[in-house]
């Protein structure tokens, strides 16, 4: 089956407000690691504005998401270092495509497998490379905040198109990336203040 073939979100319409504060905490990670000379590949790119912000920090930069219309808006930011392309991850790797660092904010939670995802991912990933990856953060306070306020049918709502279905805690998290063979570096947290973080990002390489 073909992944591509009716998989979109209303990037027109579609609420990218978290981007403002991911890419203060995503800059913190960048700032501190020479990217300048390398290629990046950031997945799930979406419309790719959060794709152009970070591109300049390295060398070149391929952004993909399986969304045509996702694409066909991030296509408005493309240069000569910064390429746009409508493709699945099984195509990169039979494509034999490597990358030095690669990028994945907020998309992990979208996927039903999301230990096949970072095996994918893995594939793509030279054994020096960085991942770096953004999901919502769930916790206990957070949690329970979002249970006091009544608020489970807005914030795990069932009726959004290709939504949230994995919600990750710290510990459930690392797991999952350690099962993948990922090492994590460090971690922070992102939007709003801990416990009630909106996300947490992680910056990990492959386990030696």
């Amino acid at each position: 089956m073909n992944n591509l073939i009716n998989f979109d979100y209303d990037w027109i319409n579609n609420n990218t407000s978290h981007h403002k504060y991911l890419i203060s905490t995503i800059n913190k990670f960048l700032d501190q690691i020479i990217t300048n000379k390398i290629d990046l590949l950031d997945i799930g790119c979406g419309n790719g504005y959060l794709t152009k912000v970070i591109s300049p920090k390295f060398n070149n930069t391929l952004g993909v998401d399986l969304s045509s219309e996702g694409i066909n808006q991030a296509k408005k930011h493309q240069n000569e270092k910064l390429k746009f392309r409508n493709i699945d991850l099984d195509k990169l790797i039979e494509e034999e495509q490597k990358f030095d660092f690669i990028t994945c904010f907020e998309v992990i939670e979208h996927q039903y497998l999301p230990d096949t995802f970072l095996n994918k991912i893995n594939k793509l990933l030279n054994n020096n490379g960085y991942l770096l990856l953004s999901t919502p953060y769930h916790g206990y306070f957070k949690n329970l905040a979002i249970s006091l306020l009544n608020k489970h049918d807005w914030h795990f709502n069932p009726l959004w198109r290709h939504g949230h279905i994995k919600f990750f805690s710290i510990k459930t998290f690392k797991k999952t990336l350690s099962d993948a063979n990922f090492e994590v570096i460090k971690y922070s947290f992102s939007g709003r203040f801990y416990p009630f973080s909106c996300s947490m990002i992680f910056l990990c390489n492959h386990k030696i």
